[in-house]
Parts: structure tokens; sequence; C-alpha cells
């Protein structure tokens, strides 16, 4: 007989991001709460931002109570969250036998659209962060399958788990007769992807007068709708995800129109499935997050450009049976994706780890009361769900002036939710930690980064970013003894070695900085900036091909990286290799023209040239006349080439 599975404590924790949204709702609330309603299963979520999660365990758990839940946690599932100050997490757990989970639940790289080139990254370290903490936790749970051929290589221990429905689809309301609604939900970031269908649209609205149009986001996609007919066009903000629910009773044709970015190709089938739900005829982009759900014709419609978005709406205008008879077959699709029915599925492969890696998971105490006293205080204002063990983080007082802080962290308002949370909770180290990321001043910002080293131990990144305000203001033995103590607690961050080598570099001490950059390099391969340091080190001794060696291993990990396609881009000149040059130099110019590649107070420094325009250019034409081309430099900025 199989012995009876011990009682486990699953906490996950994921973004700074409101409770009540889409992204929380399906990738947080609903698998916790399926989750906590399986025999002996107790699950806690919370953000980053959570200070009870870093406070002292729960009573019944077992372990040491010091780094708080995260360390207690049976199991720790980080959902989306990049924060070095997880990587010593990880390794306690690992030492203490415990399993941690990694998911990812976009492209770790690129971005949407809207918020810039996918390739610029305003700090490299950060960048890297998401794939090294891959690797570290003992598996790899994604969203999506395309996420997963993305991103394999990063765990050998890998499951997808798709976003579910809670409840399985009801009989639609009816609508009014005589008139049709197009409607399409999103957020700012996504204004490229709703852009594409806006000439459809027009067609649509100018030929029917019985259509109208309802949008429904942040309030910047406002100005978007400026070309549309405005009696015609409701456009109504973003509101709670109870709200797009009912957004979602109200239309009767829902387009997901999507740019063919990288972004986009690994995103969710989310839209369509929300569609299909509520009764809504799905007509959708040809692209990966819908080709295998969509049945053109039998669930929904499939679209590659706006001249055939336009093509379809007019046949479900035309065909009411069709605005009838495929949602009704999609709606049974959507009954298939419940999220109950996969919460055993979820544990089994949790389970399945721990065994693979001699990992014994429970001994907690079965009995301990739910929820925990602990994190029921009025100020926690913890939710909780009937029939589950699960208890979700985020809404208190102190969560939610450190997220609003966090949303608002370039103004003023922030440091004054942080100082005022710090005066709320004087024992948890995130309000100083902020607070000495916001500050402009710096024996202000200086004082409280040392208030969070004193309270949290496993932060790396207060004596790094301590290290960095020392720097700046020239202390330079200060700053090498803190890159020292963040280099202690967190070896695989990769970033305070990368410091300690450009300063031993600076002071004339080449073989140390090279020590440094080589171990920053192994314990992060992901870091492309020590990699970068090395290449041109390589570069300088006259050693082009190891240069090139190492270039092109970093950009296996991060192919649309400008800094490492600027530097491999030169180095193929150099070595006469005109057209592997250009394709790497085209990336680069690309990289060196976004905006959110510019170069900012707080980011680390690069390699010469490698976000100046002019030098790009300057290296890809040297790449053209190699080729005996002779274009103008305005011509050459297609990455595609």
């Amino acid at each position: 007989m199989t012995p009876a599975r011990p009682p486990l404590l699953i906490v996950q924790i994921g973004p700074p991001e409101p409770l009540d949204r889409g992204a929380a709702v399906y990738r947080t609330i609903q698998p916790c709460r399926a989750l906590g309603e399986l025999t002996d299963v107790t699950v806690i979520s919370g953000s980053i931002l959570s200070p009870a999660l870093y406070a002292s365990a729960p009573s019944g758990t077992a372990g040491s109570a010091e780094g708080g839940l995260l360390l207690a946690a049976d199991v720790l599932v980080i959902r989306d969250v990049a924060d070095p100050d997880l990587l010593p997490v990880i390794a306690a757990r690992r030492r203490n036998g415990r399993l941690t989970v990694y998911e990812i639940g976009s492209h770790v790289f690129a971005r949407p659209s809207g918020e810039g080139a996918a390739s610029a990254g305003d700090d490299l370290a950060a960048r890297s962060l998401p794939p090294q903490l891959a690797r570290q936790a003992d598996c790899l749970q994604l969203a999506t399958a395309a996420l997963d051929a993305q991103f394999a290589g990063l765990n050998p221990r890998r499951a997808i788990f798709l976003s579910q429905l809670w409840d399985a689809p009801l009989v639609p309301p009816s609508r009014p007769p005589g008139r049709v609604v197009i409607g399409w939900a999103g957020t700012a970031a996504e204004r490229a992807d709703l852009e594409l269908a806006l000439p459809a649209l027009a067609g649509v609205l100018e030929r029917h007068p019985e259509v109208r149009l309802a949008i429904m986001g942040d309030p910047e996609l406002h100005a978007a709708l400026a070309t549309l007919p405005a009696a015609r066009v409701s456009f109504i903000p973003a509101g709670s995800f109870e709200r797009t629910e009912r957004f979602l009773d109200e239309i009767d044709i829902g387009i997901a129109p999507l740019a063919a970015t990288a972004y986009n190709r690994c995103g969710d089938d989310v839209r369509f499935i929300e569609y299909a739900a509520h009764g809504v005829l799905a007509v959708c982009s040809d692209l990966e997050p819908f080709r295998e759900v969509v049945r053109p014709g039998q669930t929904g419609f499939l679209f590659r450009d706006a001249a055939e978005l336009e093509t379809v709406l007019e046949r479900a205008l035309a065909e009411a049976e069709v605005r009838a008879a495929v949602p009704a077959r999609a709606a049974r699709t959507a009954a298939e994706r419940l999220e109950r029915p996969h919460a055993a599925h979820r544990l089994g492969f949790y389970l399945s780890v721990a065994a693979q890696m001699g990992i014994r998971l429970g001994g907690g105490n079965a009995h301990a009361a739910f929820p925990p006293p602990e994190l029921t205080k009025p100020s926690e204002a913890a939710r909780t769900f009937p029939d589950s063990r699960y208890l979700a983080l985020g809404a208190g007082k102190v969560d939610r002036l450190l997220v609003e802080g966090w949303q608002k962290r370039k103004t003023g308002e922030a440091l004054r939710a942080f100082e005022e949370a710090e005066r709320l909770s004087p024992e948890s180290h995130l309000p100083p930690l902020l607070i000495g990321m916001t500050a402009t001043d710096d024996d202000s910002a200086l004082a409280a980064l040392g208030r969070a080293e004193e309270r949290y131990p496993f932060s790396c990144q207060a004596p790094y970013l301590r290290g960095v305000r020392l720097l700046a203001r020239g202390d330079e033995a200060g700053a090498q003894r803190a890159f020292e103590r963040a280099r202690a607690i967190a070896p695989g961050f990769g970033a305070p070695q990368e410091r300690l080598g450009t300063l031993a570099e600076a002071a004339g001490r080449a073989d140390e900085a090279a020590h440094y950059y080589e171990e920053a390099a192994l314990q992060n391969g992901a870091f492309a900036l020590p990699i970068a340091r090395l290449a041109t080190i390589a570069r300088r001794d006259g050693r082009l091909d190891k240069a090139v060696a190492l270039l092109e291993r970093s950009l296996g990990d991060d192919p649309g990286l400008g800094l490492t396609n600027f530097l491999v881009g030169r180095a193929y000149v150099e070595l006469k290799r005109f057209h592997q040059a250009r394709v790497h130099l085209q990336r680069a110019l690309t990289w060196a023209e976004s905006v959110p590649a510019r170069t900012t107070a707080a980011r680390e420094p690069l390699v010469a040239g490698a976000e100046d325009r002019a030098a790009v250019l300057a290296e890809l034409a040297r790449a053209q006349a190699g080729l005996g081309e002779s274009a103008g430099p305005d011509e050459q900025t297609s990455p595609g080439e």
C-alpha cells in the first residue's frame, strides 16, 4: 500500500501587480486556489514586495524561521520575478532539501511593441536574471508551448501549464437585436497590435451602420481611435477582472490582432478562451498563440493581415448563423480548459521532480491552523477562498504602498510611499531597500540600504546598490568592500564581480580584472557584460578568434542584445567576414537607436561605442565597403536582412 503523502506548504511569489487583473488571476490566484483544494496542501501567495513572505514562518511549518516563508515552504514557485535576492534563497533551499520552481510567463528578452525595442535593456544584470533564476531552480514551468520551445535549454525538468478558466462557460446573455458590437480589451503596451486592426475596423464601420466598436484599456489607447467615428466607438477604462468579464458579455465579435513579434509569438491563448467562454465570435491573428486552438470556421477565424481581417468581419456580419454557431462550438473547447482538473497534474510535476532530485517533501503539521493566525491580522488584508487552504497576500496597506511606489518609482510620490511603508512596517527590509533604489540624495540612500542589509541578510541587492552609490561619489575602497559583500551573499548574481573587475582594470591590474570577469561569466552565463569585457580584452591582445567565440556563445543566450552584436560585428569586420558583420551590426544599430537603450545614471558602464549610433554606422560602413556595396547609412537599419 502506497504511504500517504505528507502535508505540503506551497508558496508562490510573483511580480508586484494588482490581484484583480487578468495576469494575477490566471497565473496566481486560480492555480493556487485549485492546489489549495487538494488534500493536505496549503498554499500562500504574495508578491516580491510582500513583507509577510520574508517574516518568520507561520506556526506548523517545518524548518528554521530565518528567511521566513521563502525558506520554510516545501515548494517555492517564483513566477516571472527577476530579483537577485532570490538567488541566495534558492541556494539555501537546495541545501535544506526544498524544491524551487521558476515560472516563465512571457518572452524573457523580447518586449511588447509598445515598450520599445526588444533588445534594449536598461540594466544588463537585471536582463540576465530570468534565465539565471530558471537555471538555478530545480525545475521550470512555462505558460505556453512556444515558451517551452524557446527556453528549453534553461532547465531539463520542465512542464507547460496553460492559463485556464475557473468556471465552465454558461449560456451567454442575449444580445440586443439589430446591433453588432466588435470588441477588444488590452493595455497601452499592446497599442501596436490594436493599430493593425484599425484600417479594417474603419472600413467595416463605414459600410455597416449597425456595427459599434467597444475598446477597453488604458487611457493612452484612446488617442489611437481618433480616426474612427466617435459616435460609433465606446472607450471603457481598464478595470478589474470582473469588469472585463462584464465587458465580454457586452460584445458579439472579439478581435485578437497581434504583430508578428517574438514577444507575441510566445503569448498565450487567453483572449480566445475568454471570447469562447462568453459566447463571443473570436477573430484572431494567424500566429502561434491561436493556431492550435482556433479551428477556422469551426471555433473561430484566423487572419494574416488587415485585408483578411476585414474579409472575415464582412462574412461574420453577413451571416448571422455564423455568429451563433461558431461561438457555440468554441464554448465546448473552452469547457475543457478548467483550472481544477489540472491541479493534480501540477502537484504531480512537483512531486516527480522532487523524487528525481532526492528531495523529501513535507514534514509540517498536517493539522496546523488555517488560515495561519500570523497572516490574518487586519493589516495584511489577506484573502481566503471557500473550500481551499489558500491564502493570498498583497492587499494589505504596506503591500499596496510598496506596489504603488514601485509603479511610480521615478517620481517623488514613490519615495513618500516607501517612507510611509517603513513607518508602518519598521522591521521589513523592503521599504528601505526601495528607498535606497529611489532616493536622489546619496546619504539618505546609503543609510536606507544599510538598514535593509541589517534586516535581511539574504539581500545581495542592498550591498550591491550601496557599492554603486559609493563608487559614484568616488569612494572606491568602500565600493569594493560593498561589492565583495554582495559577491559573498550571491556569487551567482555576477554583477558584483563585474564591478570589481572594472575597478581592477581601471587600476591597471589586468590579470585581476580578467579573473573577476571570468568568475562573473562562469557564475552567470546569461550576463553579457563580463563576457563583453573579456572579448574586448581578447581583441585588444589580438586574439580575435577568442573574442568571436566568447561573443557567439553569449548570443546563444540573448541573440538580440545590441552590445554583443556590436562587438561581434566589429570583430567580424576585422576578420573580413563581412556578411556576418553586417547582420550583427544591423541588429546593434536597431538597439542603439531605440529610446530605452539610452544610458542612464544607474546603468552599468558599457563597452565604448556599443550604444553610439555613429560608431555602429562606421563599422557598418566598413562591412558594406568590404562587400562592395554603397548604400547609404539610412538604408542599413533593417535587422532582418
